[in-house]
């Protein structure tokens, strides 16, 4: 039985894939700073994996003291560790780049088979720092002497429920006209991709989910599904550009996410399809969940 070392295991994506592991009957050991959230169903639906879990380890990657030795019996580690909505100082550079290069030192001094990181199809240009530090954290892990795995997906689902958020409220707020195009993946459907992507090494792969829309297209899907008529309004890129000096005053952190998701809401962001799940269908089960 192969062994595999989660790091992100409590977030949306390390979830699906904690679980699909384990289907897949790999041992599956997660590395958390908490055990609490393991028994608990995981954001935007996503699974608990109390059950599937077989090892657990208590370490915070931005602390090198605490994750020494935390690769020594595993081959694969799996690192899907970011910041999203983290409320503490840290940074991009200290989570995104430097957590994961400490959990890379540990695994090339174990030696283990292959490391599978989780970043970004079609940001390579954007000005974020988060960004940055995640193109930064890619190239030490490709000059590394174990062999890579760069899982590039283009947006999560769970990220489109920003726009199922804006809809309830009776309209939703687009960046730019909104013509842009996206092709966003299910958790489950990206987790599958990541566990087969297992047996190939030094590669890079662009995923995207099953269908194609414009941002203006998610919009009035997620107005749709609540039922709300029509609301849509777009902002101009101008106007945005404008305001972004006053954001980055205001709070860096949070200027430098909506620096990300602006850039990308202004752009086509489609890679290769692959999963079954369609977003409408994601929607109408989290405005159910909302709902109860």
């Amino acid at each position: 039985m192969e062994r595999v070392l989660v790091a992100g295991a409590t977030g949306y994506l390390g979830r699906y894939v904690v679980k699909a592991l384990k289907q897949k009957e790999y041992y599956v050991k997660v590395l958390v700073r908490s055990k609490n959230k393991l028994n608990q169903e995981g954001p935007y639906s996503s699974p608990s994996v109390y059950d599937f879990v077989d090892e657990v380890v208590v370490g915070d990657v931005t602390r090198p003291e605490t994750i020494q030795d935390v690769c020594s019996d595993v081959d694969f580690v799996f690192s899907s560790v970011g910041i999203t909505k983290q409320k503490d100082n840290l940074t991009f550079m200290d989570v995104d780049f430097k957590g994961n290069l400490h959990l890379l030192r540990e695994a090339e001094r174990s030696k283990v088979q292959r490391f599978m990181y989780i970043n970004v199809h079609g940001a390579e240009r954007c000005p974020s720092t988060l960004i940055k530090a995640k193109q930064r954290f890619t190239n030490e892990l490709k000059h590394s002497s174990i062999p890579h795995i760069i899982i590039n997906p283009t947006g999560y689902y769970s990220d489109m429920t920003e726009f199922l958020a804006m809809a309830r409220k009776g309209r939703v707020f687009l960046l730019g006209k909104g013509l842009n195009k996206m092709n966003p993946i299910h958790g489950a459907d990206l987790a599958n991709v990541c566990v087969s992507a297992f047996a190939k090494e030094n590669s890079t792969i662009k995923v995207g989910g099953p269908n194609v829309y414009t941002y203006h297209e998610i919009a009035e899907l997620a107005l749709k599904v609540v039922s709300k008529n029509e609301k849509v309004t777009t902002v101009p890129e101008r106007l945005v550009k404008f305001s972004l000096p006053f954001l980055r005053i205001i709070n860096k952190k949070q200027y430098n996410l909506f620096l990300f998701f602006f850039y990308m809401m202004t752009h086509d962001v489609v890679a290769e399809p692959h999963g079954k799940m369609g977003l409408k269908s994601y929607f109408e089960s989290i405005n159910e969940q909302e709902g109860k």
